[in-house]
């Protein structure tokens, strides 16, 4: 598998690609090409384009969850479509229909949630929703819905509130998911979030329980630590089960302020990550030698 980072909040040293607070990623497995999340705008697009990526050959197209850093982009990606006059239509997957619930910060006054209807994703794709695990290659899974698995996590509401059953009522973003890759030895599994809303422990857990693995190899994306809206207790539980896990790679992003990305570096080696990010080859370092692992 490589991971691609078309778009995150901040841009590799170097690179000169674009960044803004939102996700996007290219994930490749054998043949198989996948687009996870677009983003706020349509800079992943330019960013795509400028690291020789075509996104017209995309086989699954994901969206993680509705909130606007991540599906805002997918008009403009429509528009990318219509301007190539895209025939062929991949496979369009989301976990629940809570994705298109209308989504509102009443503080902000400004509208959260994604502003493309249902109904259009019908012309450029084939629409397939699951909150079920659904797996793309022999080893890539998209997650559908996870399955909580401790007391400590996802217990605090968005601050914007999603209109749902002719009410508004706190969004706890129950459509959120993620990409598990199942390595070849069966034993390891790694991750691809975007916000990560249901919290990094709960994501992990749930990804060992649907691969059948038993270690995490490596975490690409966002927690959704931020020490303004989840209490201290909170990352010092993470951290600690961080600490269990013997991580071989974690890169912690988008939507970890800088508070809980130095509490969680005193667990896990620090990892640089940006946008224009690969991850392909997982390197460890061993007394006298360097040995290279493929996912």
């Amino acid at each position: 598998m490589k991971i691609t980072l078309l778009l995150e909040n901040n841009s590799l040293f170097g690179k000169y690609l674009n960044a803004e607070h939102g996700f996007s990623a290219w994930v490749e497995d054998e043949d198989v090409k996948v687009l996870y999340d677009f983003g706020f705008s349509d800079k992943f697009i330019h960013n795509a384009e400028a690291l020789g990526i075509d996104l017209c050959t995309a086989d699954y197209v994901i969206l993680s969850h509705g909130h606007r850093d991540h599906s805002w982009g997918l008009k403009h990606l429509l528009r990318y479509y219509d301007e190539r006059a895209m025939a062929r239509k991949p496979i369009f997957i989301y976990s629940t229909e809570d994705l298109f619930c209308k989504k509102f910060n009443f503080i902000k006054s400004r509208a959260a949630g994604i502003d493309v209807d249902r109904e259009i994703l019908d012309r450029y794709f084939r629409v397939c929703p699951s909150s079920d695990p659904m797996w793309l290659t022999k080893n890539l899974c998209f997650m559908g819905a996870v399955e909580p698995s401790n007391d400590f996590e996802r217990k605090v509401p968005q601050v914007q509130k999603k209109f749902k059953n002719g009410e508004w009522m706190p969004d706890l973003v129950d459509e959120d998911s993620q990409l598990a890759y199942r390595h070849e030895n069966g034993r390891d599994v790694s991750i691809v979030a975007g916000c990560g809303h249901y919290g990094v422990c709960n994501i992990m857990e749930y990804a060992k329980k649907i691969t059948g693995a038993k270690h995490i190899h490596t975490y690409v994306g966002g927690s959704h630590l931020r020490i303004d809206e989840v209490p201290q207790s909170q990352v010092d539980k993470t951290c600690d089960y961080i600490r269990a896990q013997d991580l071989r790679q974690f890169y912690i992003c988008h939507d970890t302020d800088l508070h809980c990305k130095l509490a969680l570096w005193q667990v896990v080696e620090p990892l640089e990550v940006g946008t224009g990010l690969v991850v392909e080859d997982i390197r460890y370092a061993l007394p006298g030698s360097i040995w290279t692992a493929h996912f």
